[in-house]
């Protein structure tokens, strides 16, 4: 596999794995705070703001970034199975969370009485997780790391 590297010789395989560490990271998080709810209902309020302001502030810019590294990853690369199914499961990750960050803003944006309705939604979006997790192991086989 080509070494692609950026400006100032960074590794553009370390880079995309970090911003995507960093992703999964802030998702991990955000999985559980949706989850603190459902034991203390009454931070349902409160974890509907952070969410709202981590998906704004943080991890929207991780989701670029990831995008971004990641396409500049395939610029010479020729389509086979294996990065198809990568590419597949990067797709159901990078959709759910897209679909999650709408349905966070929409609760944001609604009536109080209807945060635990759209929480359940929001907590849906993490069937995206596993497609996830299969684009981050062929990810990491691709760059020799496995």
């Amino acid at each position: 596999c080509a070494k692609v590297s950026v400006s100032m010789g960074v590794d553009l395989h370390v880079l995309h794995f970090v911003v995507d560490g960093a992703w999964f990271g802030v998702v991990g998080v955000e999985l559980v705070m949706e989850l603190v709810p459902l034991r203390r209902p009454e931070l349902g309020p409160a974890v509907a703001v952070l969410h709202y302001w981590v998906d704004l502030v943080v991890e929207l810019p991780l989701v670029v970034a990831v995008t971004a590294t990641g396409a500049l990853l395939l610029a010479d690369r020729s389509l086979d199975a294996r990065l198809l199914v990568k590419l597949l499961g990067a797709a159901v990750a990078l959709g759910a969370n897209l679909v999650c960050v709408v349905l966070v803003v929409w609760r944001h944006r609604g009536r109080a009485d209807a945060i635990e309705e759209r929480s359940r939604w929001v907590r849906a979006t993490g069937i995206g997780i596993p497609g996830g997790l299969v684009a981050l192991y062929l990810g990491l086989g691709y760059a020799g790391w496995l």
